[in-house]
C-alpha cells in the first residue's frame, strides 16, 4: 500500500465486492472467467479505471518440469478500488491455463470468500480492537486481526528488507484463508517501516480511528503509467520454488531473448536473417572440461555486439551473453553491466562509459497469492 493511496481526509469503505453481472447465474455460465473478471473490476465505483490500457495486465512465471517441459504461473494485476492489486494462480502446462487459474481464484476470493463474509457479518461494522490509546500501530494491528472475523487465520508475519532511502516492511497475512501480503513506503529505520506498513493494512481495512487518513492517489505511477508497477521478485514464491524459477529463468534466457528479438527487429530482418551471429573465445590455458569460453553475440539490426562472461562451455557462454542483450533491451538501449576485461574483446564497442541504471519503481500496493 505504498504509492497507490495518499494522505485524505476522505472516508472510504472497505474495497467494494459488489458485481452486478454475478446475478445472472446463466449470464456467468456464459462468459469465461477471465472476461467474468474484467466484468467484476470495471464495477468498482468509489475510482474511475484509467482508459489508457488493458483492465487486466499479465505477467508469467515459468519452471522446469523436466528437462524438456515447463509450467506456468500466471500473475494478474488490476486497480480495485483505486489500488493495485496482484493476484496469482497455480503451476500449469500452458499459459492460457495458468491465465484462466489465475483470474479463477481472483473471482473465488472477491466474489465469493469476501461475498460470503459480507453476508455473515449482516452489515455490522468493523468493532475498534481493544488496545491503550496511543498504542503503536502494530500492536493495534494485532488485536484488529485477533478480532476480525476475515483474519483470524493467524496473527501478521513481518518483514523487513533494506531500500535505497531506508526500509520497507511487509506484513504477511491470511485474510479468509488466502495469504495476503501488503508492502509500505520505505522509512529510516525497520520499526518505523512496521508501524507504516500497519497504519496503511489498518486503513485497507477501515478499521475505526484509521477511516480517513488515507485515499486512493489518482496520480500514483499505479494510475497513470502504461503498466502497474511490478510486484518483488518472486514475491509469491517460496525458498524451493525461487531455485526453480531461477533455473528455468537461466535454461531459457537464450529462446525467450531470441524471440524478443524477432517481435521488436521483426521490420529489419530480411526472410532468413538470424536475429544474431555467433563468436567464441577459447581460454587456451586452461585444462578443465568443459573449457572456460567467452560467446560473443553480433546483433546487426541495432549495430552491436555483445560480449559475456567466461563460462564453461558454450552453451553457458551463450547463456551469458544473451543476459547482456535482455539487460540492454530492458535498459531502453543503454548498457548496465560493463564488459569484462583481459582480450581483444572488452575494447570493441571503443571506450566510451556506460551508465548504469536503476529502476526507481517501487512494490506499490498489495499482492494476493493465492495458493
Amino acid at each position: 500500500l505504498a504509492q497507490g493511496i495518499r494522505s485524505s481526509g476522505v472516508d472510504r469503505s472497505v474495497p467494494s465486492r459488489r458485481w452486478p453481472a454475478m446475478q445472472d447465474e446463466h449470464q456467468g455460465q456464459q462468459k469465461g472467467v477471465v472476461a467474468l473478471l474484467q466484468e467484476f473490476v470495471q464495477c468498482t465505483r468509489h475510482f474511475p479505471l484509467p482508459q489508457h490500457r488493458p483492465i487486466l495486465q499479465w505477467a508469467y512465471d515459468q519452471r522446469m518440469v523436466n528437462a524438456t517441459a515447463l509450467e506456468f504461473r500466471g500473475t494478474v494485476a488490476f486497480l480495485l478500488d483505486g489500488l493495485p492489486h496482484h493476484i496469482c494462480g497455480g503451476w500449469h502446462p500452458s499459459k492460457k491455463l495458468a491465465q484462466r487459474d489465475a483470474a479463477s481464484r481472483a473471482l473465488a476470493f472477491f466474489v465469493g470468500r469476501w461475498g460470503e463474509h459480507l453476508l455473515e457479518s449482516n452489515g455490522q461494522p468493523v468493532q475498534a480492537p481493544a488496545v491503550a490509546k496511543g498504542a503503536p500501530n502494530v500492536r493495534v494491528l494485532d488485536a484488529f486481526c485477533a478480532d476480525f472475523a476475515a483474519c483470524r487465520d493467524g496473527a501478521p508475519d513481518w518483514t523487513c528488507a533494506p531500500a535505497s532511502d531506508g526500509f520497507v516492511a511487509q506484513c504477511r497475512l491470511t485474510l479468509l484463508g488466502v495469504p495476503h501480503k501488503f508492502a509500505g513506503a520505505a522509512r529510516p529505520t525497520e520499526e518505523a517501516a512496521r508501524e507504516d506498513a500497519a497504519r496503511r493494512v489498518l486503513w485497507y481495512f477501515q478499521c475505526p480511528g484509521y477511516e480517513g487518513i488515507y485515499a486512493p492517489d489518482p496520480r500514483a505511477p499505479a494510475v497513470l503509467a502504461k503498466e502497474i508497477p511490478a510486484p518483488p521478485p518472486n514475491w509469491a514464491c517460496d525458498r524451493a520454488e525461487v531455485a526453480e524459477l531461477q533455473k528455468a529463468e537461466r535454461k531459457t534466457v537464450l529462446m525467450r531473448v531470441q524471440n524478443r528479438l524477432q517481435q521488436e527487429f521483426a521490420k529489419q530482418l530480411k526472410p532468413g536473417e538470424s536475429v544474431w551471429e555467433w563468436d567464441y573465445e577459447m581460454d587456451e590455458s586452461d585444462t578443465a572440461w568443459p573449457p572456460l569460453c567467452r560467446a560473443k553475440a553480433l546483433v546487426p539490426s541495432i549495430g552491436r555486439t555483445f560480449v559475456g562472461d567466461w563460462a564453461r562451455g558454450q552453451r553457458d557462454a551463450q547463456i551469458e551473453a544473451s543476459c547482456a542483450i535482455a539487460e540492454f533491451l530492458d535498459g531502453g538501449g543503454c548498457e548496465t553491466r560493463e564488459p569484462s576485461s583481459g582480450s581483444e574483446w572488452a575494447s570493441e564497442e571503443g571506450a566510451d562509459q556506460i551508465e548504469s541504471w536503476s529502476s526507481a519503481e517501487r512494490w506499490a500496493d498489495m499482492e494476493i497469492d493465492v495458493c
